[in-house]
């Protein structure tokens, strides 16, 4: 079972973007890209490849948006 599949979306009004953390096999999350598109038309949806790179940046994100909010 090859679970290294995420949900990258995008949103066609504002531009904003990101990634859901769920990971899932290929067909899952290709099956769940399609239904959201057609949910949400508004936002794109793609299933993507989790990757070691990406996994680097989310913490390295998670780390920048805590240290954002110990010093608020």
């Amino acid at each position: 079972m090859n679970t290294n599949y995420v949900i990258r979306w995008k949103s066609k009004v504002n531009g904003r973007a990101g990634r859901g953390t769920k990971c899932f096999e290929r067909t899952e999350a290709e099956r769940l890209a399609e239904e959201l598109n057609r949910e949400y038309p508004q936002i794109e949806h793609e299933a993507v490849k989790w990757t070691p790179e990406m996994a680097e940046k989310a913490s390295a994100q998670a780390m920048t948006e805590e240290s954002m909010v110990l010093a608020e």
